[in-house]
């Protein structure tokens, strides 16, 4: 007999691995207690996330209170089920979701499943590669637009001008969704940026990604009038499991008391600062982002993928959360320890001196998005078929095509395949990057559609 999966995932727990990856928690070292033995059902004695009593209610208003928010949930279905839930309650049946070309895959899947339609404000792309934040959308408010959904802290720790664009949206009347997914910790220091919770309708938190929480924990916040809160929580009941994991749940309620705590994450600011700073000595270029603790460092300037970079650190016992063409992405969290960026500094140097640097500068950006020829929803349910990316060409894609992490569409559903798009992906595989949406070199594209 045997359970391959479990049996995986001891051996790696075995290997005493130094994470720079989500959870937070980092394998389980700031998550130190028994959670097993709650692993329990909705029970008269235990209550019900759904359906609260005393206890959820009191766990809820605690989080409320730390935010800001007017009311607040515990999810056990991740951020995923928080956009799900924030999109049902802030556009009406067949209405339009303003949104980010860097938003998250669940923003274009939701639109699809529920029959949204979506357009997108473009995003600026810096000398690292990646999407810079947005400070202003006042041009892209027009009259049919139900909602507006912005991804900040994006997955490189570049926030956007929430404050502005919450008032610019509040001034027509439109709610402002904020996939906050990467900024639970803003709240816990004056020296990260404002949580999105002061400003915006509705907030999502993935608790898991900078706290001690377990994988699924996520928090929901809701302000305002704006977005209908009947209906989002229906869509939670919706889009959640109706047997949530209560040992989720009390991850994310201990992450929410340990937030509370006076100058937790003071230590590792102060490492990270340090951290930038002996990445720089040594000639790395680092992302001047938002979040001091997102650390971001390209590659572009040595002949060699960052991918390949990721590789070798893994080889060394060494997890890092992403990895792009040109950039690895690190997430330091109170669970990480000095003698964590002393193994990866020690491992950097060594490895950089064997790398030969590029001889001309190497860049690639993504390409734009060119609008669709279906509604999300038109195109996931059309007659479709397989074909081979490269005789894709001009065909209209049934689904999303993603590189994960980070999350980002290269290809959205409904909108029509170009060849910037598959000169993209063939660069990604390349290399080895892992895209979702493709399989074995074969996408998905609508057959017939009236």
């Amino acid at each position: 007999m045997s359970a391959p999966l479990y049996e995986r995932l001891l051996s790696y727990a075995a290997q005493n691995r130094i994470s720079f990856a989500m959870p937070g928690h980092k394998n389980g070292r700031g998550l130190n207690k028994n959670l097993m033995s709650l692993d329990v059902t909705e029970l008269e004695s235990t209550e019900n996330l759904h359906h609260c009593g005393r206890y959820v209610h009191e766990a809820r208003e605690l989080l409320s209170h730390l935010y800001g928010s007017d009311k607040s949930y515990i999810l056990t279905g991740g951020s995923n089920a928080a956009i799900q839930s924030m999109i049902c309650a802030g556009v009406r049946s067949g209405g339009t979701l303003l949104a980010g070309s860097d938003c998250h895959m669940s923003v274009i899947n939701t639109c699809a499943l529920i029959g949204i339609n979506i357009k997108f404000f473009p995003k600026d792309i810096n000398d690292f590669s990646v999407p810079d934040g947005v400070g202003t959308l006042k041009q892209y408010l027009t009259d049919d637009i139900d909602a507006v959904i912005v991804t900040s802290p994006n997955y490189y720790g570049i926030c956007s001008d929430i404050k502005k664009i919450a008032w610019e949206c509040h001034n027509r009347n439109i709610p402002l969704l904020v996939d906050e997914a990467h900024g639970a910790h803003f709240v816990s220091d004056s020296r990260f940026p404002e949580t999105a919770v002061k400003y915006a309708d509705t907030v999502c938190h993935s608790a898991h990604k900078t706290l001690n929480a377990m994988n699924g924990a996520a928090y929901l916040h809701v302000n305002g009038t704006l977005v209908n809160r009947d209906r989002l929580e229906k869509a939670l009941c919706m889009f959640q499991s109706s047997s949530p994991s209560y040992v989720i749940a009390a991850s994310a309620d201990i992450a929410r008391e340990e937030l509370e705590r006076k100058n937790m994450w003071d230590r590792t600011i102060k490492l990270c600062m340090i951290f930038r700073e002996r990445m720089k000595k040594m000639a790395m270029r680092v992302l001047d982002n938002d979040d001091v603790t997102r650390i971001v460092l390209n590659f572009s300037d040595y002949n060699i993928s960052a991918l390949e970079i990721e590789r070798i650190l893994s080889k060394n016992g060494i997890d890092i959360e992403m990895a792009d063409l040109f950039n690895i992405v690190l997430i330091v969290t109170p669970s990480n320890t000095e003698n964590d960026i002393e193994v990866f500094c020690n491992v950097i140097a060594d490895m950089i001196k064997n790398i030969p640097k590029a001889k001309i500068k190497r860049e690639i950006v993504m390409p734009p998005y060119c609008g669709e020829i279906l509604s999300p929803r038109k195109a996931f349910f059309a007659e479709n078929e397989k074909v081979l990316l490269p005789e894709a060409l001009g065909r209209v894609s049934c689904g999303t095509v993603v590189p994960y992490p980070p999350g980002i569409p290269v290809i959205y559903t409904g909108e029509t395949i170009k060849k910037e798009h598959i000169e993209y992906i063939e660069k990604i595989q390349r290399v080895g990057g892992e895209i979702t949406g493709i399989d074995e070199g074969v996408i998905t594209a609508v057959k017939t559609f009236e």
